[in-house]
């Protein structure tokens, strides 16, 4: 199987992944889900808006930026575009369902916070360096579920609200994971470079 073929195969099934994010998305509202919040004690509630207050637009405009150089320093010039791809289309759907399902409590409706921090956690997946990926996936699933839990806790937020949050941050990480993987890899393209003189005296003496 070349690369190419192997590309291919691995875009279709991240459309894919996509195409079933959105369908689940549409059939949540269209189902239209019973919402109940969670009513927790104050003190819990106490806890976890300090851990919503670390999550605001300033937070995430500063998170986008350094991922955004991550992946300039990284020569992966795709990464820019996934990393805004994914950001910023999570967050405009978001608003968009909000305008859009009016019908359904706010409680069932996508959670800013949940969105905000998932695609963030998504994005850095995408650009982070291969021998620092798992350390990223590991420290920001537990972000993604801190502040998650934190969001019930604090605010009125139904499980169909997080489902739906999950579902949007879904749809855009798979559509700009198929960006990623027409991103040139630096390394790949170093090894392509011509040698200057220096570099193959130093190599082969």
């Amino acid at each position: 199987m070349t690369d190419s073929t192997e590309r291919v195969q691995r875009s279709i099934r991240r459309i894919a992944v996509a195409a079933v994010s959105v369908v689940a998305l549409v059939a949540l509202y269209a189902l239209r889900p019973r919402v109940s919040s969670f009513t927790t004690p104050e003190n819990l509630r106490a806890l976890a808006e300090p851990v919503l207050s670390l999550v605001d637009v300033t937070t995430a405009l500063v998170a986008t930026v350094v991922l955004t150089v991550v992946a300039m320093t990284r020569r992966l010039p795709f990464g820019v575009a996934a990393v805004l791809l994914l950001v910023i289309g999570s967050t405009v759907s978001s608003a968009a369902v909000h305008q859009w399902v009016s019908s359904v409590p706010d409680a069932g409706l996508p959670n800013g916070y949940v969105v905000g921090v998932s695609a963030i956690y998504g994005a850095a997946v995408l650009v982070a360096a291969p021998q620092f990926k798992p350390a990223v996936a590991g420290l920001g699933a537990v972000a993604v579920l801190a502040i998650t839990a934190a969001a019930v806790v604090a605010e009125p937020v139904a499980l169909a609200g997080v489902a739906a949050s999950l579902m949007i941050t879904a749809i855009w990480w798979a559509l700009s994971s198929v960006v990623m993987l027409y991103s040139p890899v630096a390394a790949q393209r170093e090894e392509l470079r011509p040698d200057t003189a220096a570099i193959a005296f130093s190599r082969y003496r």
